[in-house]
């Protein structure tokens, strides 16, 4: 994430599938990630049915409409983790990062090499766990799925997703509140100079509430007039993941709040400090004296001061944290709906 053209994890991993070699190939621009996601995620998926309608295995869709969602959020994912990718740093520029801070590196690659294919090796062992002890086993259709196509397909490009939302949610704003980047006083917004990190915080969290209404509709098939019933994997599992999605927005605005609370506290101290040197009889309202040749710079201290005290201490107007925290609610509440319905 050091530049608008690095690559992701989930690039490199195509490439070395062959991906990258096929997208240099073809007549339009394509990224090895996208292709990836649209040749494997779109193949597969009509290729198992198609297996199942000719060998007159039943398909999932005539129970449950809402799985074609599935596909179209996984190959969304890819392009939201694009999104996310470039935004971070384009935020990085906009903040001016490498100029202001003495390490601006772990900003700048904010994601561990370590993080996507640690998620993605996890994910693809607890799903083989839950293929061999679960459901599933019934037909080819349901093994080559869960053994298969989840695991080796789908995992991938839910890892990449994943590690790019803590990345920003959870290590960039605990990395600059251990930084010395520093609050930008003379922002004319007045919120220090992070508004783009804090409306990317929400971006961020707003396509995990989309994802989360999509498995919701999944999950639970509402308006559908058959029997249809739900796992408590399925649900705990829900409730698992928006609990930390929760959580990790929490973190980021409470971490960036607590560094803009710290810089500005430090920054009034010091001018004040300044301010106090200069005065004669300071802490006396009644008897305080400028001398005239230090007037100037008595002003120019105070409009500092000012300046510092009007920034406001999170990253982002009151509207927008509003619509975060209301949105924070939508998708359990779209749950619990959808299970009591």
């Amino acid at each position: 994430m050091s530049s608008g053209t690095d690559e992701m994890w989930l690039d490199r991993f195509a490439r070395r599938l062959g991906f990258g070699w096929l997208a240099a190939r073809l007549p339009w621009a394509v990224s090895p990630s996208v292709l990836y996601a649209v040749t494997t995620v779109v193949g597969f998926t009509v290729g198992l049915n198609l297996f199942s309608v000719a060998n007159g295995i039943e398909t999932i869709y005539p129970t449950n409409p809402y799985f074609v969602l599935q596909p179209i959020v996984l190959v969304g994912g890819v392009f939201a983790s694009r999104s996310l990718h470039r935004s971070y740093a384009r935020v990085m520029d906009e903040m001016d990062v490498a100029e202001r801070a003495t390490d601006p590196d772990k900003l700048v690659d904010v994601v561990p090499s370590w993080l996507p294919p640690g998620m993605f090796a996890t994910a693809a062992v607890l799903q083989l766990l839950r293929g061999v002890l679960g459901p599933g086993w019934d037909n080819v259709a349901g093994v080559v799925a869960n053994m298969v196509v989840f695991p080796f397909v789908y995992a991938p490009i839910i890892a990449q997703f994943a590690a790019l939302y803590l990345a920003i949610e959870f290590i960039a704003p605990y990395r600059i509140y251990r930084s010395d980047v520093g609050v930008h006083f003379l922002d004319p917004q007045g919120v220090g100079g992070l508004r783009p990190l804090g409306e990317l915080v929400k971006t961020a969290y707003y396509y995990i509430v989309v994802g989360l209404v999509a498995y919701a509709l999944i999950t639970y098939a509402p308006f559908v007039d058959t029997a249809w019933t739900v796992t408590a994997y399925a649900g705990g599992l829900f409730t698992a993941v928006w609990l930390v999605s929760v959580a990790t927005v929490g973190f980021a605005v409470f971490t960036l709040h607590r560094f803009m609370h710290r810089e500005k506290r430090e920054e009034i101290q010091r001018l004040e400090t300044e301010l106090n040197d200069l005065i004669e009889e300071p802490y006396d309202v009644a008897n305080y004296r400028i001398p005239e040749d230090r007037r100037d710079r008595v002003e120019d201290l105070r409009e500092r001061i000012r300046q510092v005290s009007d920034t406001k201490e999170y990253p982002a107007t009151f509207s927008i944290w509003t619509q975060l925290l209301l949105s924070v609610a939508i998708p359990k509440a779209i749950q619990l709906a959808l299970a009591n319905a």
